[in-house]
């Protein structure tokens, strides 16, 4: 696969203008009393308030240019304490490592109000849609993936999802995956209320993440084929991937969906249902994963938009193999509750496909909020790769950390060389070019002269 759907950096500019002014309405529009709305997209720009906006970021509190913080191997690291009441407007998180699935290995954890248990609690990459490593660019109305220099593994995401808490909010980082010089650059963007209070009924942002590996088939039919057995039913959603299931009264209002699609094919007859308020039927009932995210019948081609995209789509062996990510932020069309939620989807029509499914759920609620399942531990949140790609990336993860001592004896072709090894990894492994990367990896390995290290186990 050389396309990325979009030209993963320069993007149609009417598109752009057009996420710009949706989401200066969606954002805007946030929090203002009914008489105080705006009536043009932009109009919010004019309305003064009475509120103050501040920033905490990871800047240089010397005035120099050290304007990121280090996460130690195992550790824990508040990124910032909020007092008194208001709304992060813009949370931007810029993470850099030398080991590519640093998005799985470090866990984020918001807390709102003093709540002693999070409220967000998720994998960092994936708040962001971003847990693979193999980061797409894409622009919706509530996140943005965003490119750094060309060729390098440094890139930027943003979440615009507005983040109320009416006492005092405290955002962590834990790098339980041990990875080595994690530095992390970030901004929170926060408007504060003065009189310490919120709009009457204003949730609490949620977000948590499931994943299931090698979701079981259901007896009856054949397994991983596209139609199955037709004359299965599954009325009630047995067996179905869990999504979100939460209670209290609150919003639903967005997801990040990844189907790694081992046995390729078309997956996605499984429907979506979702049962509100412990209803035994689904309240929403689905028609297939396309539709739940604005596609058209079996998209093999990326897409992103606003609300909804199909951001990646491998075409691994056949079509629809192999890694696909996709989003749907519930926007135009939120789902209320007011007891509880339970979100789900078929993997396969009457859940007849054994693939992996991740999922990264976005709400609001008042709380209390039911406890979160334990989070696993980094090696079970790690995605499935092909033995040979799981042996790349710890071969590479070793060669780059003697690359810098190495270059003292390379000559300036093989130095030359070995920077242009390092962008075709990047490269690759971004386009799931598997057999590229694995050739790119062994030869930079060859010429930093690094033993390869004992096999990995991929069991996962």
């Amino acid at each position: 696969m050389k396309h990325l759907g979009h030209d993963s950096r320069v993007s149609d500019g009417r598109t752009r203008r057009l996420v710009s002014l949706l989401l200066f309405a969606f954002l805007g529009a946030t929090g203002l009393p009914a008489q105080e709305k705006p009536g043009g997209l932009l109009d919010n720009l004019y309305q003064l308030r009475d509120t103050k906006t501040y920033r905490i970021s990871s800047a240089d509190k010397t005035g120099g240019n050290i304007d990121w913080i280090t996460i130690p191997p195992g550790k824990t690291q508040t990124l910032a304490e909020i007092s008194g009441a208001g709304v992060i407007r813009r949370f931007y998180l810029a993470p850099l490592a030398a080991d590519r699935m640093r998005y799985r290995k470090a866990i984020l954890r918001i807390y709102w109000d003093g709540e002693k248990e999070p409220c967000v609690e998720v994998p960092i990459g994936d708040f962001f849609g971003s847990g693979l490593g193999t980061l797409r660019y894409f622009h919706s109305l509530a996140v943005d993936v965003n490119p750094g220099f060309q060729d390098w593994d440094f890139d930027g995401m943003v979440n615009y999802l507005p983040m109320p808490f009416e006492k005092g909010a405290r955002i962590t980082l834990e790098n339980d995956g041990q990875v080595p010089d994690f530095r992390l650059w970030y901004h929170f963007d926060i408007e504060q209320f003065p009189d310490g209070k919120l709009p009457p009924n204003t949730g609490r942002l949620h977000a948590q993440w499931h994943d299931a590996k090698q979701m079981p088939a259901e007896p009856g039919g054949p397994k991983n084929t596209t139609l199955g057995n037709v004359f299965v039913k599954n009325p009630e959603g047995k067996g179905n991937f869990v999504i979100l299931d939460a209670e209290g009264k609150g919003t639903y209002v967005g997801l990040f969906l990844t189907v790694d699609n081992v046995v390729g094919g078309w997956y996605g007859e499984g429907d979506d249902m979702i049962f509100i308020d412990g209803a035994r039927l689904p309240t929403f009932a689905g028609t297939g994963h396309e539709e739940v995210f604005n596609s058209g019948c079996c998209p093999d081609k990326e897409f992103w938009g606003a609300y909804t995209g199909f951001y990646v789509i491998q075409n691994s062996n056949a079509n629809f193999g192999g890694k696909n990510q996709m989003y749907k932020f519930y926007v135009n069309d939120p789902v209320r509750f007011s007891k509880s939620i339970r979100v789900t989807i078929e993997h396969g029509h009457a859940n007849n496909f054994e693939n992996d499914y991740t999922a990264t759920a976005f709400w609001y609620q008042q709380e209390p909020h039911k406890a979160f399942p334990p989070m696993p531990n980094a090696a079970e949140r790690l995605p499935r790769w092909p033995a040979e790609v799981s042996q790349a990336l710890a071969t590479e993860l070793e060669v780059n950390r003697m690359l810098a001592r190495a270059k003292a004896r390379l000559s300036p072709a093989e130095s030359k060389r070995a920077d242009a090894l390092v962008a075709e990894c990047n490269r690759s492994f971004r386009e799931l070019r598997h057999q590229d990367y694995v050739r790119a990896v062994k030869e930079l390995q060859d010429l930093v002269g690094y033993v390869k290290p004992p096999a990995v186990p991929t069991g996962n």
